[in-house]
Order: structure tokens, then C-alpha cells, then sequence
């Protein structure tokens, strides 16, 4: 082969490799299925974290189920159940100690009044009053909010010389996180009728979990109409 043959035919091999197609290493928008030591696929997600099956959800859920028993027979006066199995958000399925953990918290869970940006409402003589107070509890390492909204009537009492409440035309709560299905409220009206003391009945949904709780809080009239 003469040299200019050999040249040409170098140039068109250099040419081939310039060319030649480069495998993308972006997966990050992508699910991969990825093989782990003992050859097993194994499914993640495209923060590289593994998903359960249907099988290893099933299994899961039986041992949610059961660790939901066990914890209610030690916590006395407790009302807890699993959230059905096809109401599980994806990031609900935890390993059962995880879940153990969380059932344990939310058998203990207390309600603890919130710091009120707003402390009383302005000072108002009219029926129809609206305020809203608020509980705290910590669950799966935050703090959620339990606002509960009421709105007031009242008047005054002369025997007192002081506004009071008179009724209640409606309350209402929710939750910050969760979801939270109000089942009743039984309220009390005390101190001469400038204080209502209210129960709250509700059933909270969170993180595979369904529990029923009763949240005492209170609102109060001042002399001149507001409400707190």
C-alpha cells in the first residue's frame, strides 16, 4: 500500500471513532432497574431509593396491622386502625419498625396550645363572631397545626356589665397536615358565659394511620365584645 492509500484509509478510521455514537449516564428523570448482589432485580425511583412490590406491600401491611393491635392492647383507651391498604401513599411504606415507631407516637400524641400571632379579636358588640385557636402536636418529626374556627354570638350582661358569649352559630377544624375529618364537638359555656370550653371530636389520617381524638380548648369574651 502506497503512502497516500495509507493515509486516506488512517483518516477514514480516525473519522469512524469521531463519530461513534456516546450512551447518555443522565438517569435522573428516569425509573432503573438495577441487579443487586444475589442477581435479584431491584426496582428504584430516580432518587435511587428501592420500591416495594405488590408482594412486599402486602406483607408489610399484614405486620402494620398486627404491630396496630399489639400497640393499642398497651395503650389503654386508644382508638387506632391501619389506613386501607389502597389509601397508602408511596412514601407511607416504611419498614414495620419504622411504623412501629410512628403507631407509638401517635398512641402518646398530646395537643398543646400554639403561640397566636393574633391574640383577641377586635372588640365587637355584633352577633357572629370569628375566631380561630389552635392546637400543636409533633408527628414523624414535625409539627402539625390543629386550627379550630368558631364563630360567636354574644351580648352584654347587665348584672355583670360585660359582654358574654350568648351561642354558638358554628365551628369547624382542620389540620396542616394530614387529613382531618371533625366527628362532633360538645362545648361548655363557663365563668358566667365569658368562657366557652370546648371538646372536639376528630379522626386524623397520617402516614398510614388512622386515629380518633377528643381536643379540649377554650375561647374567651372579653368585656367589650372580643373574642380570644
Amino acid at each position: 500500500m502506497n503512502n497516500y492509500l495509507k493515509k486516506f484509509v488512517a483518516g477514514i478510521s480516525l473519522l469512524g471513532l469521531m463519530v461513534a455514537p456516546i450512551a447518555s449516564s443522565s438517569v435522573f428523570a428516569e425509573e432503573i432497574t438495577t441487579k443487586n448482589v444475589e442477581g435479584t432485580s431491584v426496582v428504584k425511583d430516580n432518587l435511587g431509593q428501592a420500591k416495594l412490590t405488590q408482594e412486599q406491600k402486602e406483607a408489610y401491611y399484614k405486620q402494620y396491622v398486627k404491630i396496630i393491635e399489639e400497640v393499642v392492647a398497651e395503650h389503654e383507651g386508644v382508638s387506632m386502625e391501619a389506613v386501607p391498604f389502597d389509601q397508602f401513599a408511596e412514601e407511607d411504606w416504611v419498614k414495620p419498625e419504622e411504623f412501629r415507631k410512628r403507631a407509638i407516637e401517635r398512641a402518646n400524641l398530646t395537643f398543646v396550645d400554639s403561640q397566636e400571632s393574633n391574640p383577641s379579636s377586635s372588640p365587637i358588640t355584633l352577633a357572629g363572631i370569628s375566631k380561630t385557636k389552635s392546637k400543636n402536636f409533633d408527628a414523624d418529626g414535625k409539627t402539625v397545626t390543629l386550627n379550630v374556627t368558631g364563630n360567636f354570638e354574644t351580648g352584654y350582661n347587665g348584672n355583670i356589665d360585660s359582654q358574654v358569649f350568648t351561642g354558638i352559630n358554628s365551628l369547624t377544624s382542620r389540620t396542616t397536615s394530614g387529613a382531618w375529618t371533625q366527628t362532633g364537638y360538645d362545648p361548655d359555656r363557663i365563668d358566667g358565659g365569658r368562657t366557652y370550653g370546648i371538646t372536639v371530636g376528630g379522626r386524623l389520617e397520617l402516614s398510614g394511620i388512622k386515629t380518633n381524638h377528643r381536643v379540649y380548648i377554650e375561647f374567651y369574651c372579653s368585656k367589650s365584645g372580643g373574642i380570644s
